[in-house]
């Protein structure tokens, strides 16, 4: 069964690197990352009037928000600030990805060919979701470096402060995988929408829109503070949980991110052992749904 999986696993990996997609995606997401780190860093320095050796400042941020910024660009808040685009960004980019690399197999016609190889749908289905979280994986290491490297390069220009000690190296594999565990209910339930719809545009559908839901959702939480029955209830959804994890992730580097958004109000946040538990029940409830899918649907050829 092992040797199976990892079999599955290896061509699965295959698939997955030689798909043009997942180079678009990863394109896109560092550079959607990119764009977010520089507008900071074009704030930071027309605030100091960096900007070509310029004395005139232009301050469109507060004394509070500038300095929160200079946390995010330095060291090792930068790593807060890359795990949150990946979290955001990264997600919808996940959801894409995850969707075509289900849902392609019903509309190439691939998915029989690999069930007659090897008909167990549940391994099928596990070295999907395993090889899709390695990608995943590997772009957020590859984020986490190239935030680390700009952060390298504009810390003298900006005079940025940077403090990186060993706590906050030992702290980034947790960092990692918070930031892989909120993404994941988001790619089950894309890739039971992909195998609902046997296709790739069924899949960015369904996850797509369950992601607008979800958000419009979360913000539901502002009116916890009206009663505590209803924050208890609108805590049971998968957003605010989720919120509580990414907000964990940034306090964990220095941030704080209700300085830049103040309608995040943070004492209304479910706590991270509900959070955890609460997410780990979305992904076992659309796993099962996406394997009970699998199971009843019918396999037809290319169309």
């Amino acid at each position: 069964m092992i040797a199976d999986l990892r079999n599955l696993i290896a061509a699965e990996w295959l698939k997955l690197s030689r798909r043009p997609l997942s180079w678009v995606l990863l394109g896109t997401f560092l550079g959607l990352m990119l764009l977010y780190l520089a507008t900071w860093v074009l704030v930071i320095a027309l605030h100091a009037g960096a900007m070509n050796g310029s004395v005139t400042r232009i301050e469109v941020l507060g004394p509070a928000q500038i300095g929160e910024l200079r946390r995010q660009l330095s060291f090792p808040g930068i790593f807060g600030t890359v795990l949150g685009q990946v979290n955001s960004t990264g997600g919808i980019c996940a959801i894409i990805l995850a969707a075509g690399f289900l849902g392609s197999d019903y509309s190439w016609g691939t998915l029989r060919v690999l069930l007659t190889r090897a008909p167990d749908r549940g391994a099928y289905l596990l070295a999907k979701l395993i090889t899709l979280l390695l990608g995943i994986l590997a772009a957020i290491l590859l984020a986490l470096l190239l935030g680390a490297l700009l952060a390298l390069a504009w810390a003298p220009t900006l005079g940025l402060p940077a403090h990186l000690g060993p706590d906050d190296l030992l702290a980034l594999p947790v960092g990692v995988l918070r930031s892989l565990y909120v993404i994941l209910p988001y790619v089950i339930l894309t890739m039971a929408s992909a195998a609902f719809g046997r296709s790739a545009l069924a899949g960015v559908g369904g996850g797509l829109i369950f992601l607008a839901l979800d958000v419009s959702a979360g913000s539901l939480n502002t009116i916890g503070v009206v009663n505590p029955l209803v924050r208890m209830l609108v805590n049971l959804l998968l957003q605010p949980n989720i919120n509580t994890l990414v907000v964990l992730n940034s306090q964990r580097f220095g941030l704080d991110q209700s300085v830049l958004v103040s309608s995040l109000d943070l004492s209304l946040l479910p706590s991270p052992l509900q959070a955890t538990l609460v997410i780990a029940a979305y992904c076992g409830l659309f796993y099962w749904g996406t394997y009970r899918l699998l199971l009843r649907r019918d396999v037809a050829g290319a169309h």
